[in-house]
């Protein structure tokens, strides 16, 4: 399941996975606090972390994050995933390519620094940014 984060910085959305990730989770948890800061005129900064807890994930769950971000390309601003795990890598290629915006891959021992990462100010030409773990990086 996803859920939202607490503790997160001010300007800051973070949704963790756990236990069983299906397509169900993004349009239930995620796309309603997405929808509502978009109609609002924010910029996105999202951290997702996907720690020890993750059980399983469903790939639809990921098109269907792509599929919002498509239809709102000028919406996002940064975009942490946070995670350890090697199949979160060709995603990353994937949200690299797809998702406006800077994104940027951290190991969960980095969560901090993502969070804080995300908060920073943005610059003005939005890229894509390597990620602190090789593992993680796009490309």
């Amino acid at each position: 399941m996803l859920r939202q984060m607490s503790h997160m910085p001010v300007g800051t959305i973070g949704f963790e996975a756990t236990g069983k990730v299906d397509d169900d989770d993004f349009e239930d948890v995620v796309a309603p606090v997405l929808r509502r800061e978009v109609a609002r005129g924010a910029t996105l900064r999202l951290l997702y972390l996907f720690g020890p807890g993750l059980r399983d994930y469903e790939g639809d769950e990921l098109k269907e994050e792509i599929a919002f971000a498509v239809r709102h390309p000028t919406a996002y601003g940064r975009v942490a995933v946070v995670s350890d795990e090697d199949w979160l890598r060709p995603a990353l290629r994937l949200l690299s390519l797809l998702v406006p915006g800077h994104l940027r891959g951290f190991p969960v021992a980095e969560l901090e620094a993502a969070k804080r990462w995300v908060a920073a100010d943005m610059p003005e030409n939005p890229v894509v940014e390597d990620a602190a773990d090789p593992r993680l990086l796009p490309g």
